[in-house]
């Protein structure tokens, strides 16, 4: 091989290293449909439409879901019961939650947990987004 007067040397462990890095990050990107290393805005990845719910999932494994949702004035999902323990962040806008028969109103900044196999609904009282977490046994 012929190199350049130029060229710079790396030792052997530091290219092992670094191929070990870029195996590990592949295997191991666990989040999807959002970049890695950067700061993302919330607002740009789902939108408030009149008459219908957006979702992005980023992570969706055995023990764990991770979704970012959007929500439409007036639509909502429910009544169902998850076999985790569901948390909901609210983003933007009002939910009116309903677990078992107790109702309430969250708002920007404010979570609900919604324990496992509860029956449970989510409604926009006005343009909504919201974080989900689901978390669960494998």
């Amino acid at each position: 091989m012929i190199m350049s007067e130029n060229a710079r040397f790396v030792k052997t462990d530091q290219v092992e290293n670094m191929l070990k890095v870029k195996e590990c990050s592949k295997m191991q990107e666990l989040i999807k449909n959002i970049e890695h290393a950067k700061v993302v805005c919330f607002d740009d990845l789902v939108s408030c439409n009149e008459g219908q719910i957006e979702t992005v999932t980023m992570a969706q494994k055995k023990g764990v879901g991770l979704t970012a949702l959007a929500f439409g004035k007036g639509e909502g999902v429910g009544p169902h019961a998850a076999k985790g323990d569901a948390l909901i962040y609210i983003h933007h806008g009002i939910a009116t939650v309903k677990i078992g028969d107790k109702i309430m109103e969250a708002g920007k900044g404010e979570m609900v947990v919604m324990p496992a196999n509860v029956p449970h609904q989510v409604t926009a009282k006005e343009d909504m987004k919201m974080l989900l977490v689901v978390v669960k046994e494998d």
